[in-house]
């Protein structure tokens, strides 16, 4: 609430009310890199990443349900990272070696 407040945007977000434009995310709590739970805070901020994530709801609309990213074309995403990647090797100038340790 009160990072939308400090961004000016607290009459569209930043708590659950009618008309607002808010964000929910349901997180898997009893996953293996969770357990044992201690304490549900430090679990969000410690230990909890990306794959506990179960669901997202943005602005009345699921976009991640049961761990799977809904209405996302990945493989479009996937070739649009590629082509950017590829686009600052040869800019810079640089030999693009995916094997190199560095």
């Amino acid at each position: 609430m009160n990072g939308a407040e400090h961004l000016g945007l607290d009459n569209k977000t930043g708590t659950l009310a009618p008309g607002k434009q808010a964000g929910i995310v349901l997180l898997n709590a009893t996953a293996l890199n969770v357990a044992p739970l201690n304490s549900v805070p430090g679990a969000v901020v410690s230990p909890m990443d990306r794959t506990n994530v179960e669901t997202v709801i943005v602005a009345g609309k699921v976009r991640k349900w049961r761990g799977r990213l809904l209405g996302a074309d990945l493989g479009r995403l996937l070739r649009e990272l590629e082509s950017s990647r590829d686009h600052l090797f040869t800019t810079v100038g640089m030999r693009q070696d995916l094997f190199a340790y560095s």
